[in-house]
């Protein structure tokens, strides 16, 4: 749009002491206008931005001072709608006659700045607390439980177990700690491994490793290691190109087999269209359950192998495998151990890697 000049459509006029005014004539000598002095404005210093850390401790204080007034006055609008204050008093009391004063705070893995869960430590016992915090840091979440029970210590099998291949496998990861094996913090992966094969240098691959047939794992033979009845089958599931993982079909292809105890063992990433055995079907140890690919959340052919004491892999606590007298080599030497379970970086199982099928 054309921007327009503002001009003054009055004559020139000249102002008079007094007020008075006379066309075109200009001023008298008047004194000129005391200044208008404008104080500043007086700035208030912007409130200091809050974590969900400070605010946790914020609540710890409050708590411990049965200051209800304190604590709802960090609540967001809606928090203070749905817990008003006299219920917020009652509140305290009970959780400080439960419990009794509240020593400190830890922050449980997990969460960002605007929500976190806490471990409340009080003088006979611990509190979990979930906070959230919403918009002008005040809190929009709080609830306080019964911390879960602790996980139970990990089994070790009493089966007797042969090996989930033929040849020599390398342990990619395998043992209990996070340092050897990430499986850990999972509670139906405690004693989990991933397992691949590899040459003389320690690859995996020959050439580029831009195809699952350069992998050295990719397609041989996958076993029962234990007498059982299979539970689930799956197959079907594409193999993934090396390096692109497939997190909506995490488990890809796999088989699950229940033994005795009851006890289960876990096959994952298998290749499609070559698991051998369907549910229902009973295999002895050795008995041939698929071939090892690359389905699934996996970046490169690899055998996912674990024990678990339940049929669900979510709803599972991990078993630790003990195999009998198995061909291990560790740091050079190599060794029959009587009682074997997986360790990073081990070799296991005899040198020679019988060809499969491609």
């Amino acid at each position: 749009m054309k921007r327009i000049a503002l001009v003054s459509l009055l004559p020139v006029i000249g102002l008079a002491c007094g007020g008075g005014a006379t066309i075109a004539q200009p001023p008298p000598n008047c004194p000129s206008a005391p200044a208008l002095v404008v104080a500043p404005a007086k700035l208030e210093p912007k409130p200091e931005a809050q974590n969900v850390d400070t605010v946790a401790q914020k609540v710890l204080a409050a708590m411990n001072a049965k200051d209800a007034g304190a604590l709802e006055a960090m609540f967001d609008d809606a928090m203070k709608s749905a817990v008003p204050l006299e219920r917020l008093t009652a509140m305290l009391s009970g959780l400080e006659d439960s419990k009794g004063k509240l020593l400190s705070t830890s922050r449980d893995p997990g969460g960002d700045d605007r929500s976190a869960t806490y471990r409340f430590k009080a003088e006979r016992g611990v509190w979990r607390v979930k906070l959230v915090l919403g918009r002008d840091d005040r809190i929009a979440g709080l609830s306080f439980s019964e911390p879960a029970a602790p996980p139970p210590p990990v089994a070790k099998s009493t089966l007797t177990l042969g090996l989930p291949f033929r040849g020599q496998w390398s342990v990619f990861w395998g043992g209990d700690t996070p340092e050897v094996n990430y499986h850990v913090v999972h509670e139906s992966q405690r004693r989990a491994t991933d397992l691949v094969v590899v040459d003389a240098s320690g690859k995996t691959h020959k050439g580029e490793g831009t195809k699952n047939d350069d992998y050295f794992a990719w397609g041989l033979d996958v076993l029962a290691v234990a007498d059982g009845t299979v539970l689930t089958a799956i197959d079907g599931v594409p193999e993934n190109v090396p390096g692109v993982l497939n997190p909506l079909f995490a488990l890809g292809n796999s088989v699950v087999v229940e033994h005795a105890g009851p006890v289960y063992s876990f096959y994952a990433h298998l290749r499609p269209g070559k698991v051998k055995v369907k549910a229902g079907a009973k295999v002895k140890r050795g008995d041939l359950l698929g071939a090892c690919g690359n389905s699934g959340n996996t970046s490169e052919p690899h055998l996912h192998f674990q024990l678990q004491d339940g049929p669900l892999v979510d709803h599972s606590w991990g078993v630790e495998p003990i195999f009998k007298n198995v061909t291990v080599s560790r740091g050079g030497t190599s060794s029959v151990r009587p009682d074997y379970t997986w360790l990073k970086g081990d070799l296991v199982g005899e040198k020679k890697v019988p060809s499969a099928p491609r």
